[in-house]
């Protein structure tokens, strides 16, 4: 530890004062701060408490799926980096997103409210000013904040760039990683940070022109789980079959699942390079670490078309957690309890020694799990899933559509619905739902969303050529 007289003078100094026309630290940060610099001067007493803050690295891998990755079991070698650091993290088995879009998943992880409750589940609206991000508040409790994302959902237009002091759009890893360099150089030397990273290399890409292949991993990660994968699948109408009931051959479905997975390993290899380039840095040393997914892929496993994002099945809504205490602590432990990414806000203050927030429907990750009749909440508009660890419920227009028994078909292949087993459902469906439903409705309704207006057009038909047409509008 460098000892830094002159930032302890000004963490001694009166309350409110700024370093570098920035907020200054909270008591109890710059308290602990203190501790910490004072004991490397040579001047803690003995007891004194030593341990700054821990700082807080977030990444979310967007499409990832839960079942794709090594360390949950797949047997391809997409994970070999995250496999291994699995080792140092807490593992959760039961991870749900809120909903497989991008927008609402990613303002449930950063608000920690269910989608019923943030309400931004249109392009045209953005989070309440009067409900706080991640961002904000451990900006409020004196954190260097630090943030690179895919441009376009994540825009600033929604919210997302609230409490940063730094917030960059990159369209790649390669491009995230020269934002990420100008924005870790912004960090003050002994302050806690807050970082966090969204990636969409594993997303499908662009989908228009006859050399669109759905996923666009580099060489050699292109080649790497089916050579010629790129040209089985070049010439075909690949934004018709994201759109429309699609006909692929098995080698055509094959080469996009194993493009898929190369968008994966590449992803993967890049993570690899930061965290060794940041442990050297010493940016691991005191810090949490969450590496997480907004939602899966379907990957037209039961769907007629690719699009869709695995909607409310277990594709698309189960997602990989890890969480990286410091030290390792809890390293390899894996958590059956049914989690979701509302967990994220409240694990984060407690980790930190922030204020909780009783308004939120998580709980931190680290403490009890939940009982077996609590339910967990994905939701667009007017349709919805309810979740807990034995059954899950698809609903529409505030009814039952489909109950699958996640205990006896933990693939989903049996649903039971008014089709299919009707003297079930009725038994079932309605008064799953109800339950359900109490619990969601218990829930804290903060203001509702901002209407923002529409889209800037490049972004709209940005997002259109990535499969995004009915969720902008327009067409």
């Amino acid at each position: 530890m460098i000892c830094h007289p002159l930032l302890l003078r000004q963490l001694r100094g009166a309350p409110g004062e700024t370093h570098s026309g920035r907020r200054a630290l909270p008591a109890r940060v710059a308290a602990a701060l203190v501790g910490l610099l004072a004991a490397a001067c040579g001047g803690g007493a003995a007891g004194e408490a030593t341990d700054a803050p821990p700082s807080v690295i977030l990444i979310s891998l967007d499409t990832l799926r839960y079942d794709h990755c090594g360390f949950n079991g797949y047997e391809r070698d997409t994970t070999p980096f995250l496999d291994a650091f699995s080792e140092q993290c807490l593992v959760f088995d039961r991870a749900y997103s809120t909903m497989s879009w991008t927008l609402i998943a990613h303002m449930s992880m950063v608000t920690g409210l269910y989608p019923t409750q943030h309400g931004v589940m249109e392009a045209e609206l953005a989070l309440s000013p009067e409900f706080p991000t991640l961002a904000e508040r451990l900006s409020r409790e004196g954190y260097d904040t630090v943030g690179v994302h895919y441009p376009g959902w994540l825009g600033e237009r929604f919210g997302f760039g609230r409490g940063f002091g730094f917030y960059e759009g990159a369209p790649s890893a390669a491009e995230a990683e020269r934002e990420l360099e100008v924005g870790l150089k912004g960090l003050r030397t002994g302050w806690p940070f807050f970082l966090f990273v969204h990636l969409f290399d594993i997303h499908s890409g662009v989908l228009l022109g006859p050399s669109s292949s759905m996923y666009h991993p580099p060489p050699p990660y292109d080649e790497m789980f089916l050579p010629g994968a790129r040209d089985l699948v070049t010439g075909v109408d690949v934004k018709g079959w994201w759109e429309r009931p699609a006909a692929p051959t098995a080698e055509q479905k094959e080469a996009i699942t194993a493009l898929y997975d190369g968008g994966i390993r590449y992803v993967d290899s890049q993570l690899e390079a930061w965290f060794k380039d940041w442990e050297a840095r010493g940016l691991l040393d005191n810090t949490i670490i969450i590496i997480t997914a907004d939602h899966g892929e379907g990957l037209r496993q039961r769907a007629a078309r690719f699009g869709g994002h695995g909607a409310f099945n277990e594709e698309g809504l189960r997602i990989p957690l890890l969480i990286r205490l410091p030290g390792g602590e809890r390293g390899g432990e894996r958590v059956e309890s049914l989690v979701s990414l509302v967990d994220i806000v409240p694990t984060v203050l407690a980790l930190t020694g922030g204020e909780a927030d009783a308004r939120l429907p998580g709980r931190p990750l680290t403490g009890e799990g939940r009982a077996a009749d609590e339910w967990v909440f994905a939701a667009n508009g007017e349709s919805g899933a309810a979740v807990r660890r034995d059954r899950k419920v698809i609903h529409k227009g505030g009814e039952a559509r489909v109950v699958f028994d996640l205990v006896e078909d933990p693939g989903e292949l049996e649903p039971i619905s008014p089709d299919q087993r009707p003297a079930r459902f009725r038994d079932e469906g309605p008064a799953l739902l109800a339950h359900a439903f109490q619990q969601l409705n218990s829930y804290f309704h903060p203001p509702d969303p901002r209407e923002i207006g529409d889209l800037d057009e490049q972004v709209r038909e940005d997002l259109k050529a990535l499969g995004y047409g009915g969720e902008v509008g327009g067409d």
